[in-house]
């Protein structure tokens, strides 16, 4: 995946914002812009009204090869600086010389850690106001290719043990071979700790597998999602288990089916993110079950499981045409059932493309 020109927008931004040297200490960060994946890192990137060289990645000798395989794969025009911690402050030290405005990432950043950094170059640091994930919100072509791919994989999965609700397995039991199947598939793992919660369960948004028996009769939640290259996929289905729903699981799932599908509609680019959350709340509302509708309506996808841009009520934010996201309104009947439908969709200049697709209907016999 090439990111050489996502670290140049990141140099344009810092100009902007007067910021000579960013330190970059998020490593989800440090992986989206030079494709470095290692557990330890630090990447300095410079202005281009400061420096020619655009940055330099620090990491320990256990990353060396690994560093120069990936930045080299991904077109990062980065230098490498191997070592330990001292090494690494001295070389982004003498990397930085002659900067004034320095600025660090503080949202990941420790007060220690801080605090070093300060005295590692030898002059004042302040929190930065260009935030990486802000860049992160917009996915390029390879990025939603990715995020398909994870969503293929998850959809597979499910496909391939639904059938084994039957049997009556529980909880923990069918989240470990639903989680297991996504990686025979090649995922790298699951996007979360998948939720599968039955019964009463169900009414708890993100309850935990528990080894409670999916017994006939139950409703069934499950969440769950694969990695894939890093990208996150995000997917929820609401199941019943036997022939015949009753009148109450069947009213309150078409229900949330059609605020679910109002949301999604209502996701086209440039609309107020706000109107997202609005339709799915109005439509739960015109059903009298709005009030059993206790959380937010979406979220973003990307290198993590929630990321820019959030859906809710209180945004002042538009839909970008490069956005992912999720819609996932749900209803929640304490100690009786819960139902919620969500589906990872991306935001395409020729609309709405649904990269989570196994079926809807609702009945396991």
């Amino acid at each position: 995946m090439n990111t050489n020109h996502r670290i140049l927008a990141l140099r344009t931004l810092l100009d902007q914002a007067a910021i000579d040297i960013l330190i970059i200490t998020n490593l989800l960060n440090i992986r989206y812009l030079t494709g470095f994946s290692g557990s330890a890192g630090t990447l300095i990137i410079a202005s281009n009204s400061q420096s020619t060289d655009s940055g330099l990645l620090c990491t320990d000798g256990r990353y060396s090869e690994q560093a120069a395989v990936q930045t080299a794969e991904s077109g990062a025009q980065v230098s490498i600086a191997i070592g330990n911690t001292q090494r690494q402050f001295d070389q982004s030290r003498t990397f930085a010389k002659g900067s004034s405005n320095l600025a660090i990432e503080a949202d990941s950043t420790s007060l220690a850690s801080f605090n070093s950094w300060s005295e590692a170059m030898e002059r004042t640091i302040v929190p930065s106001s260009v935030k990486v994930e802000a860049l992160r919100r917009f996915k390029d072509e390879e990025e939603l290719d990715a995020i398909r791919k994870a969503s293929q994989i998850a959809d597979t999965a499910l496909a391939r043990v639904l059938p084994k609700l039957t049997l009556e397995p529980t909880e923990t039991e069918f989240a470990a071979e639903l989680e297991f199947q996504m990686r025979m598939l090649g995922a790298q793992g699951p996007s979360f700790e998948t939720i599968v919660a039955s019964g009463p369960n169900s009414a708890m948004p993100h309850a935990r597998p528990t080894d409670r028996k999916i017994a006939e009769g139950d409703a069934v939640v499950i969440d769950f999602g694969a990695v894939w290259d890093g990208y996150h996929s995000d997917c929820t289905r609401t199941y019943f288990l036997g022939n015949s729903p009753s009148n109450r699981f069947k009213r309150i799932y078409e229900s949330v089916e059609r605020s679910q599908k109002a949301g999604v509609s209502a996701a086209v680019p440039g609309a107020e993110i706000s109107a997202i959350d609005s339709a799915c709340r109005e439509s739960l509302i015109a059903d009298e079950l709005g009030k059993f509708f206790t959380h937010g309506t979406g979220h973003g996808v990307g290198l993590e499981i929630h990321e820019l841009p959030f859906i809710h009520g209180q945004s002042n934010s538009k839909l970008s045409a490069t956005d992912v996201v999720t819609v996932e309104p749900g209803v929640y009947l304490t100690g009786e059932l819960g139902i919620r439908i969500e589906d990872t969709i991306a935001i395409t200049p020729l609309g709405i493309e649904c990269l989570t697709r196994i079926d809807k209907s609702p009945l396991i016999s």
